[in-house]
């Protein structure tokens, strides 16, 4: 029985690791994926970064998944106190928005000044976070959009559909760090797929990569 044991652990420890190998593959490439090839660079405005919202927690705290797309915000732009966090989220659970809840965490724990702040609290979907800040999109000399890979490419997709003119502003985003997520890559890249398939159906009534709902 012992003789079995070992080559058992041994097989599931390798099929584990070759999982996670393939996910942090797949991440990658989308992390690349949905940029302009010939980037242009506004002479006006600000640097942009688009903060893609997730659901709060039940008591209307900030979470692990608000926690993580905020950083990924504030990492991907050389400096966070000149950059403008437009943080995209209604109220769905909790009293306040989800755009609330993640700006007072990028400000409070993270430093970025509150005047660098702006709040779009009525999106309930990816298509409308893309929808409804377009008016502050147009005027950025610079547009990032932060959320975990799939999410974000998926968003920068939505850009392109609703205001093409603007995708040659995208800036790359860091929302892919290899390891970052150890075996959680795996779930989330298989909800990913999941995901897009629905958005690729209906992409304005898609829900972000970890549903709200």
């Amino acid at each position: 029985m012992r003789m079995l044991r070992h080559p058992l652990v041994v097989g599931a420890a390798l099929v584990g690791a070759s999982a996670l190998l393939a996910a942090e593959a797949l991440t990658w490439m989308d992390s690349r994926r949905g940029y302009p090839h010939h980037p242009i660079v506004a002479l006006d405005g600000d640097d942009v970064v688009l903060v893609l919202g997730f659901r709060s927690s039940r008591r209307g705290g900030v979470n692990a998944v608000q926690r993580w797309r905020t950083r990924i915000a504030v990492r991907s732009v050389p400096d966070p106190t000149a950059a403008t966090f437009v943080f995209s989220g209604a109220a769905v659970r909790g009293g306040r928005s989800e755009a609330a809840v993640m700006a007072d965490y990028a400000v409070d724990r993270l430093g970025v000044p509150r005047e660098r702040v702006v709040l779009e609290e009525q999106a309930e979907t990816t298509w409308q976070n893309i929808d409804f800040a377009l008016p502050l999109l147009r005027r950025a000399r610079t547009i990032r959009i932060a959320s975990n890979t799939a999410h974000a490419r998926r968003a920068r997709r939505y850009l392109a559909a609703q205001a093409p003119e603007l995708v040659g502003r995208l800036a790359t985003t860091r929302d892919f760090m290899l390891f970052e997520l150890g075996a959680l890559r795996i779930a989330l890249v298989a909800y990913d797929l999941g995901a897009g398939r629905v958005a690729a159906r209906r992409p304005e009534v898609a829900e972000s990569v970890s549903s709200r709902r």
